[in-house]
């Protein structure tokens, strides 16, 4: 097992990512492809809501979507304020190296290497659908992250059911009816 200061992450175990208000970041509208993007959504249990931590050097880690197979980025390799975090194929690239940074009462940072710069939320929204981004760290809630297991019979669960349909990116017009407000209507 690797730590980082009082956060122990294991190896080839899954984590949610959540917010102060337990939304958690998932990869947007459950999209497989290079740039979907990364957004705050409320936990369901899904696994492109899951995330694992892959050593990628010294206290580095590549953040890798359980349900895509693709890591946490950012967008264009850009390392200014409010660069976009969208998902990419592995790379050897520091823009898809991490530090986890503990700030305390159980919460932590996600301090990007290229860009020394942490994971936080555009316009310090917690809504759904609320973009991840980069930002100087300025000590914000909107910037801290509790980082949590997911149970092992949830992946249990979630290995048995069916998977998703693979989705593309949609318009903005598009998205109105379509994407997880079409499918939860759909649940009901």
């Amino acid at each position: 097992m690797k730590k980082s200061a009082q956060t122990v992450i294991r190896p080839e175990a899954f984590y949610t990512i959540a917010a102060a208000n337990g939304r958690v970041l998932e990869v947007a509208d459950f999209n497989t492809e290079n740039g979907a993007s990364v957004q705050l959504w409320s936990y369901e249990g899904q696994p492109w809501q899951q995330w694992s931590f892959e050593e990628a050097g010294e206290g580095e880690y590549r953040i890798r979507n359980r349900f895509t197979g693709k890591v946490m980025d950012l967008a264009m390799s850009g390392v200014v304020n409010g660069t976009w975090v969208h998902q990419w194929s592995s790379t050897t690239g520091a823009g898809q190296r991490w530090q986890v940074v503990e700030v305390g009462g159980g919460k932590v940072k996600l301090r990007n290497v290229l860009a020394d710069k942490v994971i936080d939320l555009v316009g310090m929204r917690v809504e759904n659908g609320t973009q991840a981004q980069i930002w100087q760290d300025v000590f914000g809630e909107n910037q801290q992250w509790r980082l949590e297991p997911v149970p092992e019979r949830l992946l249990k669960e979630i290995d048995s059911a069916p998977k998703a349909p693979v989705k593309s990116t949609r318009t903005q017009t598009a998205k109105k009816t379509g994407g997880k407000s079409a499918r939860r209507a759909t649940k009901k």
